[in-house]
């Protein structure tokens, strides 16, 4: 639109020349009184007139002002034959006016007017304003004049290029107001649509496969004839002088056209692989000339405009999965890709399709030969690239490797890397169980976890432990004796004296024939670490119901022991208090057989899914931005399994003050 409006032009200067916030208040106020007056008698103004005031009023509200009124004045100029008219209603209406608002019922009739103009000029502006409005009514009402432009052999392409990318806009917001295959649900239609990708311009190919890709992904069954279209255009786009027969308009950076070859990859990506074996060839080959011809550039935007339809192409190997020539050479792509220097974004979109990749069995094992590359990205200066390294190695993860990588891991825990920690140590619990080579070297794994970053491990991880250990007779007195050995060294975290103080009171018995281990320095031990958790009322019931175990199994302390109980008979956390009296009771001549009894040993755990494998599942689940609300959903499930499947290792003696004893819990998770 020619600015050549003395009005407007002088208005823009004064708000310009305005010294302060308040000046330019005082300026806007007064020509907003100016505004309000003249549309009094609207009918006395010139479309000049109307036009400019309509400016004004615009320019005030991109400034940041409420514009309450005059949005009836604006929206007749849609109505009037003129281009710059309709330009400044249109306008208007885009700003001022919402979906939801009342008015644009008002200007249904007037767009759907443009729409059928055989203007180009007026027809792209209805279509920019349904695209930018949108609405459910512009999309019932008008829909399907717009697909009528986008189908039209006379409508021109930059017609076409717009209703395309309008009926887009249309489909994310009310996908309801289409028909069942998101057009009118017309096989004629539908071949009409697909043959527009034949079109001589790329400009209108690309906006169709937009819109394409939109409908696929609401209806895909009703589009699987798109593929051969795909494959025959994605093979023609890498052709050599595909570069002379498109134009220099649609090289960008020496890659022609890499936005619609991205749109392609991912098309193909929601079916399976074409079924005539030529263009199956025809399609492997363009792969392959994708992976080894992408090489690293010194200019940022070819580097870029190459990249986005390399790493597409490795999606869409993934896709295809049981390609074992592409794999290897996208494996081999992406390992180069983690050593570029000054290239973050290449390296952690390296490691994240790495990390897709590892459920391909020919991925999985060329993947082997470069941990050692993976292993260093831990220490990369980014903590999503760090973050991404954990998920790449916890995927690689096999019977093979577990060792050296648990290992590495572990090492990396030495460091200060707080922010990925308590995934860190999440994830070396699973593996330890999932692929340790014996129960031992589980154990003592757990027990090192423990020691290296106790205030991340969660109470999930040492209760897994005494699961197994439970579950594993053969496995008790190694246990026992490994967490009588840790409980010995200083500092102990919490989280150790709690799997310790459990183990050693279920299966101390089973080492006191050892050198140091016997009952009493048991006791002892634990009533040491009794004394430095005074505050944490859970870890002192769990050593409280230990020491009450041992008294059961070894007569000979039961009087050290009680004296000690006796001491908290007073305590003023109700729990605690309750157990010290219960036990005390339990101790007194003639009840030993009520006390063998109670405190036998805890019976074998039933088996069940391993909550730390599904915090894992449900922390790949969601996305980051969904990171949030999934974990309130995520505390809320571990709350109802903690009170539904935790475990209480003085149940037994405390349901001797209840009328009706309940079972005994015999699922520690």
């Amino acid at each position: 639109v020619k600015m050549a409006m003395r009005g407007l032009t002088q208005f823009i200067g004064d708000i310009r020349n305005c010294s302060n916030k308040e000046e330019e208040r005082k300026r806007v106020d007064k020509e907003m009184a100016n505004i309000r007056k003249q549309f009094k008698n609207v009918t006395m103004l010139t479309a000049y007139q109307k036009k400019k005031y309509v400016w004004k009023m615009l320019y005030i509200y991109v400034l940041g002002y409420e514009v309450d009124f005059g949005h009836m004045e604006a929206l007749n100029l849609i109505t009037a034959p003129g281009y710059s008219e309709k330009t400044v209603g249109y306008l208007a209406c885009v700003l001022l006016l919402s979906e939801t608002n009342e008015f644009l019922r008002l200007i249904i009739n007037s767009t759907k007017q443009d729409l059928m103009s055989q203007n180009e000029e007026i027809q792209a502006l209805a279509l920019a304003c349904i695209a930018n409005v949108g609405g459910r009514e512009f999309a019932e009402t008008l829909a399907s004049d717009v697909e009528r432009i986008l189908l039209s052999n006379q409508s021109q392409a930059s017609a076409k290029k717009k209703a395309a990318l309008c009926l887009l806009r249309l489909l994310r917001k009310y996908p309801v107001a289409f028909g069942e295959d998101g057009l009118s649900n017309v096989p004629e239609q539908r071949d009409r649509l697909i043959d527009l990708l034949d079109d001589p311009s790329l400009g209108v190919v690309n906006s169709v496969m937009s819109l394409l890709l939109g409908l696929v992904s609401h209806w895909p069954e009703l589009w699987t004839y798109v593929v051969p279209k795909c494959c025959k255009l994605m093979v023609k786009l890498n052709h050599p002088g595909a570069g002379k027969e498109f134009g220099s308009d649609y090289v960008y950076y020496k890659t022609v056209n890499p936005w619609l070859q991205v749109k392609i990859l991912r098309i193909l990506q929601y079916y399976p692989p074409p079924d005539k074996p030529d263009a199956y060839k025809k399609l492997s080959d363009v792969l392959k000339r994708i992976l080894s011809d992408t090489a690293m550039q010194k200019n940022v935007n070819t580097n870029n405009s190459a990249h986005c339809v390399l790493f597409e192409a490795v999606n869409y190997i993934i896709h295809l999965e049981n390609n074992t020539e592409l794999t290897k050479a996208a494996v081999q792509m992406l390992s180069q890709r983690l050593t570029a220097a000054n290239q973050p974004n290449y390296r952690y979109l390296s490691l994240d399709l790495m990390q897709r990749m590892s459920h391909i069995p020919d991925a999985a094992e060329q993947f082997k030969k470069h941990q050692t590359i993976v292993s260093t990205a831990l220490k990369d200066n980014d903590v999503s690239l760090r973050r991404r390294a954990l998920d790449v190695l916890y995927s690689m993860c096999d019977n093979q490797n577990s060792e050296k990588i648990v290992n590495e891991l572990l090492d990396y825990l030495n460091g200060t890397d707080f922010a990925i920690r308590e995934e860190l140590v999440l994830r070396v619990a699973i593996l330890a169980e999932k692929f340790s080579p014996n129960l031992q070297w589980y154990v003592d794994t757990i027990l090192k976890l423990l020691s290296l970053a106790g205030n991340y491990v969660s109470d999930q991880v040492w209760m897994r432990v005494v699961q197994i250990v439970t579950n594993h007779q053969d496995l008790q007195l190694y246990a026992a004796e490994t967490c009588f050995k840790a409980l010995q060294s200083e500092p102990v975290h919490e989280s150790m004296v709690k799997c310790g103080g459990y183990i050693l009171g279920e299966f101390g018995h089973s080492i006191v024939n050892k050198g140091g281990c016997d009952a009493r320095s048991q006791f002892l031990l634990l009533k040491d670490k009794f004394s430095l958790y005074s505050e944490q009322v859970a870890t002192r019931q769990i050593l409280i119901t230990a020491f009450a175990k041992l008294m059961g199994t070894h007569p000979a302390i039961k009087g050290e022991i009680v004296a000690f109980l006796s001491e908290f008979r007073t305590t003023m956390d109700p729990e605690l208090q309750q157990r010290v009296v219960e036990y005390i009771a339990l101790a007194q001549q003639g009840r030993e057989g009520t006390l063998e009894s109670v405190l036998e040993a805890m019976p074998d755990f039933a088996e069940r899914e391993n909550i730390l494998t599904k915090k894992i599942k449900e922390r790949e689940r969601v996305s980051t931005t969904d990171r949030s609300a999934a974990s309130m959903r995520m505390n809320s499930s571990e709350l109802q399994d903690t009170r539904d499947d935790g475990i209480d290792i003085g149940n037994a003696a405390s349901a001797l003050s209840k009328k009706q004893a309940a079972p005994p819990v015999t699922d520690l998770l």
